[in-house]
């Protein structure tokens, strides 16, 4: 008698690691920062010398550091020096998001020399000389070409899970906006940090970064709602049943909605400007939100 024996293929291994995971959660730091310190120069403009040349070099360090941990997880650096120097591969989104990051830095760079002129030609004087002629054209072009890479970092690495099998949540609605409130309140985060150090920063600065960080932070909520009620059926609607109540439940709840929404809103209202409010509103959020990237990876 004939027996047929019908084993079954087996499941695909995951293309994502630990590394990646790091990188799609860091990559969203120097985003969001870089678009924080965008927005306070817009509101203060001559002011706070301090807080955007730290912050610049902070986005330009951690930017390098995500560029590393792609370059480990391809295993061999001359794989991403393919994907910055290749220009036939326009439909791969890791590729376009390691062309980005490169523009970026250079940008960061060009951004920290004008700081680095205005403070020179300031220098003996109480608040920095505004760019003026050429000089602020340059200076401008270079700040709305960094916002607008900014806010592409924010969001590729969705695009980047979408075309896999991996994430489903990652092709849903609501998953880029995830990824551009989780990178704006972890640059307002940041913001809150630095400014703990920060001497030139006003009353009226610290106020006005409190508000917008509490904003960000009730945006942050209705996106995290939306994104939730308008998963379709499928795949991931399966994702979203198992990461509200699966294992991974406890980090959703307790370090997403508790440490990363709901602590910081507490602190901020009750806390306002002490020193030890923003150091822990700051980590809280940083902690929720980098969970938030990673649940949305990992699902």
């Amino acid at each position: 008698m004939l027996t047929i024996h019908i084993a079954a293929a087996p499941l695909p291994e995951s293309p994502w690691g630990g590394l990646l995971a790091a990188y799609f959660t860091v990559v969203g730091i120097p985003s969001g920062l870089t678009l924080a310190a965008l927005w306070h120069r817009g509101r203060f403009p001559g002011t706070s010398r301090t807080l955007e040349w730290r912050a610049t070099w902070i986005s330009l360090v951690v930017l390098g550091l995500a560029g590393l941990l792609l370059t480990i997880d391809l295993g061999r650096p001359e794989r991403f020096f393919l994907m910055l120097s290749r220009f036939g591969n326009w439909d791969s989104p890791i590729s376009l998001g390691a062309k980005v990051i490169a523009i970026k830095m250079f940008l960061l760079v060009l951004a920290l020399y004008l700081l680095w002129r205005r403070r020179v030609l300031s220098s003996g004087t109480a608040v920095p000389l505004p760019a003026r002629g050429s000089a602020l054209v340059f200076d401008r072009g270079t700040a709305w070409l960094l916002g607008a890479a900014s806010v592409a970092l924010a969001v590729y690495p969705i695009a980047v899970l979408a075309h896999t099998w991996m994430s489903p949540l990652a092709g849903t609605s609501g998953a880029a906006l995830i990824y551009l409130i989780t990178s704006l309140t972890m640059g307002a985060a940041v913001v809150q940090f630095l400014q703990v150090w920060d001497h030139e920063a006003t009353e009226r600065q610290l106020s006005t970064h409190r508000q917008a960080t509490l904003a960000l932070l009730m945006t942050y909520a209705v996106v995290l709602v939306f994104a939730a009620i308008s998963v379709p059926n499928g795949p991931a609607e399966q994702a979203l049943d198992s990461l509200l109540t699966g294992e991974r439940a406890p980090l959703l709840y307790g370090g997403v909605i508790g440490l990363g929404v709901l602590a910081p809103v507490v602190v901020l209202l009750g806390a306002r400007h002490a020193r030890a409010g923003r150091i822990v509103s700051a980590v809280a959020i940083l902690i929720g939100a980098g969970s938030l990237r990673y649940l949305v990876f990992a699902a």
